[in-house]
This record gives structure tokens, C-alpha cells and sequence, in this order.
């Protein structure tokens, strides 16, 4: 396989990829200049492919397939394979920082994808690997984020711990009465850790609607807090430390609303368009960058915090032509050091789309993206963090949030779907029935049981043509399996071993003979059979 090298549209060399796996040394620009990489490769016994930005894989093969990665989103990693999930050709990069743009385009007249990679030009040095091998497409990521070398930070105790956030619960009608009163609750039912979300720094009390989401965000970037919202806000903090609970606020450093202040100051710095009410930051611009930063740091060391959500760094998006990430590491990296300077086991929280090998360093706990009321989508983002960071990353489910009058099943099925990660909440939990308190309870307690094999165990994750089939996690004294496909049962049990936990994420009742089960809320069941949203225990 040939590998032409362009710089600035000129060709410089011609390289071969002949082994099953190259890894290929790309020199950095010593002046700003476009590269390009061009390959081809055979579409020969290919029916699927995978992405970073894909949740499930793709069982069609597009004319065009595109990821854009920077630091802020995605990473630059590619995958076609099999029926059987065997890889036949990935393609990474280990420059997790820089704008590039990796572009498969089907040729009809011979047979192949035509793959063009642009790589910003202020690019560093890169490497370019090419595997071939007819391993699993999930062993070949396994391998190739090996290569990289990312060193984790010592993640804290506090990231493992199941969370409540205010979000879905309230949005930003949310007071200091109503989280003490929540968070009383939710330490109760097992949570460590309570997330502010948005709404804590502006006085205005209200819900997402699409009346309200147009400009919802155009007094963000001043990080004050609303004295009407929370008076005494330290005793406020105090009193959430007394019941054995991390205090976390949400901030986005990438937004500045239209009526802040600080646009005033760094009006420069930032995109003319307006999302939702706010700016973008551009963090190209260091002295804007930093100004928005030192509000959060100077917020963060004011407090007794014991971290941030920090949201929305997707929104400095991968653009070759216009690249940011650069920047955005620089923010991003800046931002972590002070939290931990001033704290050095400070929680920080990122979300889906920078839920990346190349942010591992900076946040100690990585979530699903926003999934209200859907507990198999919240299942599909959980295992996709998992595949792409790999085992021993703690990651965290999206809040769980469901009808009040929502079945005791499909609740249950919510806190299952929730075990492939961190268990996290956001209901008013106040409102809540007697009955849906004890299957939080129970699930919440079946989670902290069960935390060294969930946190530390090697995780499974099994695809299928459309949804997860299975996620199953085994440590040497047991094994516990979340399974979505009844028939995929006998496989998943395959690489069991110890005691095993199966817990029943589908429709479908299973039958297991002579399986002791247990229902929704962990009472004693019929022996043999797991009814959909319980579990049954094989010693």
C-alpha cells in the first residue's frame, strides 16, 4: 500500500505501508503549512465500520465517511471490519491535539476507499499507523491507544462515587432549600458526590422549553454566584460536606453570553455567532482565553469546592482551515493544573465528545451525553466511553431521569443500564414514590457491593448489527453481565468466571435454570427466571 505526502498541495514523498501494521514517523512543519496524506484501501470483505463520534457501529458503508478531531472532540481514528467484527484496515494518528480531517470517499471504478487526511498547518510531528490485522476492531484500539502512552492521573476516590445533579430535576429553578433537601436524600440512597448544574449563577428561575432555550445562555461567563438562589453559600457547602458529599459546580469556559459582563472585556475573543444566547470563546486568543479562566479558578479557590462539570469544551470544533485545538489543550490544560494546584484531588468532569484518550490527563470522570428518559441510549454511550478509554477510567452515566409515573421495570432498567459506568441521578427526589426509592436503594447498594469489579474489572462490550447485545466486567472473585439480547446469554457467560451476576436490560425474561433471581427491587424471585429489570446470581 502507497502513502503519498503532500505539503502545501506539493507531494514530498511516497511511503509504503506493506507490513500488517506500519507505523509510520510524519516530520511537524517548521512553517505554517497545509499536510496531506492520501491512501487508498480495498473495500474487500468490509460491511461495517466504527468512529470515535459513533455510538453504535455503522452496518452501512456511506460513499462518504468523515471524523474531524481535535483535543476538544473526537480523536483521529478510523475502522473498517466484518460481519464478525474482524478488522480488515484502522487508521490512527497519535496527534490528539491538532485540527485534522480524515476523509474516506468510495471510488466505484476501482473498488477502494480514496482516504485524504488534513492535518492544521501548525501541525507537530505525528505518527501514522496503518493496521491490517484480522484481529477484533476493538483489540486494534485497544493496541493502537497503547502506543500512545497516555499517562492517567491517580483518580480520586470521589470519582467513583454514584452522583446526584440538579439538571433534568430542576434545570435552573434550582435554590440552596431545594438541593439540601434533595442531597439529604440522595446520601441516603448511597450518592457521594452532588453536581450544581447550570442555573447557579444567574437570579432567573427557570425551565428548558422551546420557549426558553433560544437565548438560555446570554448572561454566562461572569461565574458569580446568585445570592438569591443560594444565600450563605459556604455554610450552604458546609452542610452538603456533613452528609459525606463532594460539592461540585458546572461551568463552560467556551461560552460568553450576550449580556455578560466580561464580553465587554474580551468582545475579540469570541465568535460573532450566537448559540442558545452566548458566543463562543475563541481560545487562540490567550489573554480572552485566560480571562475567562481566572474567573473560574478565582470562583474555584474562593470556595471550598471539591471540583467542576466543566461542560461545552466541544464547542471549539475541529475546523483544519480555522484550528483551535492548539488553543483548547492550552485551556484546558492551564484550567486543570490550577484546580489541582488549589486542590490536588479535585474532581473534574467531561462529557461525551471529549471523552477522549488525549483528555485522560485533565479530568478524573468522563459522561455519557445527554439521554433523558432513555436508558438504552445512556447504555450504547456508556460502553462507547468504555471501548474508546479503555478499562480503569472511571466513567459516568448520564443523569437518570424518567416519568413519575414511569414503570418499576423501566426504572430498574435505567440503574442497570447505569452499571456499565457511575451510577448518576437527577430526579426530585423528594417527589419520589416509597416504591421507586427502594429500587434506587437497591441498585445503588448492588453498585457499591460490587464497585471493585465494576471500576477495576476488564470490561466486554459485544456489538451487534443495531444495539449493544451485552457489557459484561470480571474480576478474579466474580463476574457481573448486563444483557440487552437474550440469545447472546450463552456467549457472554463463555469468559465468566466466580460467582456471576446477570442483570436483565431487556425485554424478555430469561430463563436460567436453577439461577437464584431476584426482582427489581433485590426481593427473592421465581428461581430460574430474571424478569426484565432483575437479576439472578449463578454461584
Amino acid at each position: 500500500m502507497q502513502i503519498e505526502l503532500y505539503r502545501n498541495d506539493i507531494r514530498q514523498e511516497t511511503l509504503n505501508a506493506d507490513a500488517d501494521w506500519t507505523r509510520i514517523p510524519i516530520a511537524g512543519v517548521t512553517a505554517p503549512e497545509t499536510t496531506v496524506v492520501k491512501l487508498s484501501m480495498p473495500i474487500l470483505d468490509i460491511q461495517c465500520y466504527w468512529l470515535p463520534d459513533l455510538r453504535l457501529p455503522s452496518q452501512k458503508l456511506h460513499w462518504t465517511v468523515n471524523v474531524k478531531s481535535s483535543i476538544a472532540r473526537n480523536f483521529p481514528f478510523l475502522t473498517f471490519f466484518n460481519l464478525e467484527q474482524h478488522n480488515r484496515f484502522a487508521l490512527g494518528l497519535d496527534n490528539l491535539i491538532d485540527d485534522i480531517d480524515i476523509t474516506a470517499r468510495m471510488n466505484q471504478e476501482t473498488g477502494d476507499y480514496d482516504i485524504t487526511i488534513r492535518i492544521a498547518p501548525t501541525t507537530r510531528g505525528f505518527t501514522l499507523s496503518i493496521d491490517k490485522r484480522p484481529l477484533s476492531w476493538q483489540q486494534c484500539l485497544n493496541e493502537w491507544r497503547a502506543t500512545l502512552k497516555i499517562e492517567a492521573p491517580r483518580f480520586p476516590s470521589g470519582a467513583w462515587e454514584p452522583v446526584f445533579c440538579t439538571w433534568y430535576a430542576a434545570h435552573a429553578a434550582v435554590t440552596r432549600q431545594w438541593v439540601e433537601d434533595n442531597a439529604a436524600i440522595a446520601a441516603g440512597l448511597g450518592c457521594g458526590t452532588l453536581i450544581i448544574d447550570d442555573g447557579w449563577c444567574f437570579d432567573i428561575m427557570k425551565r428548558v422549553t422551546p420557549s426558553t432555550i433560544g437565548d438560555w445562555y446570554d448572561t454566562i461567563g461572569d461565574w458569580e454566584l446568585s445570592a438569591s438562589k443560594f444565600p450563605g453559600f459556604d455554610q450552604h457547602v458546609d452542610a452538603i460536606h456533613k452528609l459525606g458529599m463532594n460539592y461540585l459546580l458546572w461551568v463552560a469556559p467556551s461560552l460568553i453570553g450576550v449580556n455578560s459582563r466580561i464580553l465587554r472585556r474580551i468582545r475579540d475573543g469570541v465568535s460573532e455567532k450566537v448559540i442558545e444566547g452566548a458566543h463562543v470563546l475563541n481560545p487562540n486568543r490567550r489573554e480572552a482565553a485566560a480571562a475567562v479562566t481566572g474567573k473560574i479558578v478565582d470562583l474555584f479557590n474562593r470556595h471550598d469546592l471539591d471540583g467542576l462539570k466543566i461542560d461545552f469544551i466541544d464547542y471549539f470544533r475541529p475546523d483544519v482551515e480555522n484550528p483551535e485545538g492548539q488553543g483548547a489543550h492550552a485551556l484546558v490544560a492551564e484550567l486543570a493544573a490550577a484546580l489541582r494546584r488549589r486542590k490536588p484531588d479535585a474532581l473534574i468532569e467531561f462529557r461525551q465528545h471529549y471523552a477522549t484518550p488525549g483528555m485522560v490527563p485533565y479530568a478524573t470522570q468522563f459522561r455519557a451525553g445527554d439521554v433523558p428518559f432513555d436508558f438504552l441510549d445512556n447504555f450504547n454511550r456508556l460502553c462507547q466511553i468504555r471501548v474508546i478509554l479503555g478499562d480503569g477510567i472511571p466513567v459516568h452515566a448520564d443523569p437518570l431521569f424518567w416519568r413519575d409515573d414511569e414503570l418499576p421495570k423501566n426504572i430498574s432498567r435505567h440503574l442497570i443500564a447505569s452499571l456499565t459506568g457511575v451510577p448518576m441521578l437527577s430526579m426530585d427526589l423528594r417527589k419520589m414514590s416509597a416504591e421507586t426509592r427502594e429500587i434506587v436503594r437497591h441498585w445503588l447498594n448492588f453498585y457499591h457491593d460490587h464497585k471493585p469489579t465494576l471500576n477495576h474489572g476488564a470490561w466486554r462490550i459485544r456489538y451487534q448489527l443495531s444495539n449493544v447485545g451485552f457489557a459484561a466486567v470480571s474480576s478474579p472473585e466474580e463476574s457481573i453481565v448486563i444483557l440487552n439480547e437474550a440469545a447472546l446469554l450463552p456467549e457472554a457467560l463463555e469468559a465468566c468466571s466466580g460467582k456471576v451476576c446477570i442483570l436483565n436490560l431487556g425485554g424478555a425474561e430469561l430463563s436460567v435454570p436453577g439461577c437464584e433471581t431476584f426482582d427489581e427491587k433485590g426481593q427473592p424471585a421465581a428461581v430460574g427466571s430474571i424478569m426484565p429489570g432483575g437479576y439472578g446470581v449463578i454461584r
